[in-house]
């Protein structure tokens, strides 16, 4: 939660400010932010977890270690970047490539939704008590990431998909802290394809995801990160069923 929330600090407090992009591949970039916040939560692991390794989205990996932390320290760059509020600042520890402890800070909002692999809790700079997060279908809300690849393309022709349409609210967020929504009950559902196997982006959400009780499976409806890869979070076991039927429906 240190870790998570000094980034968070450095997010927020040049968010609306000038930036400087640096180019990566295609329409993607990086600023100056994203380097900083990195390199304020290293700081905050290198006090705490020394011997710890640490593999960052912008200065990549140090260290060698069972225990290594994943960072990625602003998720939402080009919302960022554009002022748009939606992005966040993922930290999740794997401990034997196993993630047992995660913290995703939403800088815009000033709440850190964190776990210790049995439970998830929300602390807000409002309210300081940790609330328990329960996840909940009632928004009827979807995120679907459309920089991920499918198979058949099928993301993306959900979003056009009138049964899919009629259930759920499809949204395109540009950002993993809509996986978290997922755990704390405001989405539905997310959906996202590819390896995500000790992914920066996506560790510390699917942490909060299964501590809270979402349902969490690979594309196929099968065990995350095994044959048919990428990622369905459902808030309970109803809406992943309904979820994998339009996507088979699409095959």
């Amino acid at each position: 939660m240190r870790a998570a929330l000094a980034g968070a600090a450095v997010v927020r407090s040049r968010f609306g400010a000038e930036t400087r992009r640096i180019a990566k591949q295609g329409l993607d970039f990086a600023t100056d932010v994203d380097i900083e916040a990195e390199r304020a939560i290293r700081d905050v692991l290198a006090e705490s977890r020394p011997d710890d390794g640490v593999v960052g989205e912008e200065l990549g990996a140090v260290g060698l270690s069972s225990r290594r932390w994943l960072v990625d320290p602003l998720c939402g760059t080009l919302n960022f970047a554009a002022g748009v509020p939606l992005f966040g600042v993922n930290v999740a520890l794997e401990e034997d490539g196993l993630a047992t402890t995660a913290a995703v800070a939403d800088p815009a909002a000033g709440d850190v939704f964190w776990t210790d692999g049995a439970g998830a809790w929300r602390r807000s700079v409002d309210k300081p008590a940790d609330r328990p997060l329960v996840p909940s279908p009632s928004s009827r809300l979807v995120s679907i990431d459309l920089d991920a690849s499918y198979p058949a393309d099928i993301g993306i022709r959900l979003l056009s998909h009138e049964p899919f349409r009629a259930e759920f609210g499809p949204r395109c967020l540009s950002t993993t802290l809509a996986l978290a929504w997922v755990a704390t009950g405001q989405q539905a559902g997310y959906i996202t394809g590819g390896d995500l196997r000790g992914s920066v982006h996506w560790t510390a959400g699917i942490a909060l995801c299964r501590a809270a009780g979402v349902r969490v499976t690979n594309l196929a409806g099968d065990e995350l990160h095994t044959g048919e890869h990428g990622l369905i979070a459902a808030a309970d076991a109803e809406t992943h069923a309904s979820l994998l039927s339009a996507m088979n429906s699409l095959r």
